[in-house]
């Protein structure tokens, strides 16, 4: 944006804003320009001088002579007042037209910095609004939040309430059929396995397999003498031959007692078509181990169970249910 300079004193009164006019109309900016015109002029003038002169004197060829000349210079005098008039006319038109345009640059540019403004204080405001809503929103998350949380907890504490009621439920009922001695099912409902042994470092599990038929089961379960269930397998595998295996993980008690041969104090129940059945054991004297070789593979081989550490933990899960 173009800027004017303020102008003070008589100058500023005189010119009204216009460097040029002031310096054109001070006192001393006139003396100083007169100068220079009086050195140009002044032989000019003492020239027509003799000349008018010279005609006065003399009527003869000089007299017209110096007519001639004084009628020259008057002539050159009048020629330059008019061409200076004209160039002082020229330039004070040419002054105006450039401080319209900047008059109207000026104003131009006000008029982008008042819009600019405008713009500002409506974005401003727009930003304002966002801000406001965003707000709301975020009260309004927090509060449903809040609400939230509040349900969560109180569906945790009516689970917790649940979970001890049926856990009385279950105690009450374990007793109650402590006392009652369950009725023997008949022999020819229960389904047959073959069992093998796998031991995996400190873990040992039971291998079941049966043959696979219309009624084979899902499921294989093991309970203790209370009617606790202390492990079920997982989900039926088909084994190369068309069999279905189980592998679960029972106390060691029970594996220690099916290696030994003694009887077991446990029951072993098969699912099938929704009815939990009584399932017969046949060992196939298969016991593997897992081992893993130089390259990090890991393998199964056939190898005899560590009986003496078996016997060792049934004993002592044994002396702490006693």
């Amino acid at each position: 944006m173009g800027v004017i300079p303020l102008l003070s004193g008589r100058a500023s009164a005189t010119s009204d804003g216009c460097r040029l006019c002031a310096e054109m109309s001070a006192p001393d900016a006139g003396l100083a320009s007169i100068r220079p015109q009086l050195r140009h002029t002044a032989p000019l003038a003492l020239a027509a001088a003799a000349g008018v002169l010279l005609a006065a004197i003399d009527r003869g060829p000089m007299g017209w002579l110096g007519l001639g000349l004084a009628a020259g210079i008057a002539a050159c005098a009048i020629y330059v007042w008019s061409a200076r008039r004209s160039l002082l006319r020229s330039a004070h038109a040419a002054h105006a037209r450039e401080l319209q345009e900047l008059v109207e640059d000026a104003d131009s540019r006000v008029e982008l910095v008042v819009k600019q403004f405008e713009w500002a204080v409506g974005d401003v405001a727009t930003l304002r609004r966002r801000l406001e809503r965003a707000e709301a929103t975020v009260r309004t998350l927090t509060e449903r939040g809040r609400e939230r949380e509040h349900q969560s907890e109180q569906l945790v504490r009516q689970i917790s309430r649940l979970r001890e009621r049926l856990a009385e439920i279950a105690m009450a009922a374990s007793l109650t059929q402590a006392g009652k001695e369950s009725p023997p099912r008949p022999l020819f409902e229960a389904i047959y396995f073959m069992w093998g042994l796998h031991l995996d470092g400190p873990r040992a599990r039971l291998e079941l397999q049966t043959a696979a038929n219309g009624e084979s089961p899902t499921r294989v379960r093991v309970m203790d003498r209370d009617g606790q269930i202390v492990a079920v397998s997982g989900m039926a595998v088909v084994s190369l031959d068309g069999n279905i295996e189980f592998q679960v993980e029972p106390p060691l008690d029970l594996i220690a007692d099916l290696d030994e041969g003694r009887e077991i104090n446990y029951a072993i129940e098969a699912l099938a078509d929704d009815e939990w059945k009584p399932v017969r054991l046949k060992d196939t004297g298969r016991r593997t181990r897992s081992v893993v070789d130089v390259e990090g593979r890991l393998s199964r081989v056939p190898a005899a169970p560590d009986v003496s550490r078996l016997s060792e933990a049934a004993h002592s899960r044994r002396s702490t249910l006693n």
